[in-house]
């Protein structure tokens, strides 16, 4: 009981703060371990970046955070991941705005089953599963290039 109150004072009056999370510390070949939730996940610096790390925790992490179910790519697992990556963005994007069936007959339904999500934001959070992914450099260059 002692050690309890201990956490929630620390918790409310500044106590000890997770370390922050890296890239490198979440992209593997299998990916993380268990279902990834956004707390899991590194902030990346970039605001497009940001803007799809946001979407995918409101939208996409109910399937692509390792729901096995669904046959949907788990963040950060970069085997499963890198045939998709070498298609291109906007090949990835196309799929997510559109939907579309996998090879297994699994189903990415449009717009993650999401119909108020804008072109945009299904873009950012595309960007943001493929740098989480073992995309790093395909990601900042698609975003860097839209800008443009």
């Amino acid at each position: 009981m002692r050690a309890l109150l201990i956490l929630v004072v620390a918790a409310q009056f500044g106590g000890p703060v997770a370390a922050e999370v890296a890239l490198t510390d979440v992209v593997s070949e299998r990916g993380l371990k268990g279902f990834v939730t956004v707390d899991r996940l590194p902030v990346p610096a970039e605001p497009v970046l940001q803007q799809g790390r946001t979407v995918w925790e409101g939208t996409c992490m109910a399937c692509h955070g390792g729901n096995k179910a669904t046959g949907a790519p788990k963040i950060t697992a970069t085997k499963k991941w890198e045939s998709r990556i070498a298609q291109g963005l906007p090949t990835l994007i196309e799929h997510a705005v559109q939907g579309f069936v996998g090879k297994t007959y699994s189903e990415m339904p449009a717009r993650g089953g999401n119909p108020d999500l804008t072109d945009e934001q299904i873009a950012s959070a595309v960007a943001f599963m493929v740098w989480a992914s073992g995309g790093r450099d395909a990601a900042l260059h698609f975003i860097t290039t839209e800008k443009e």
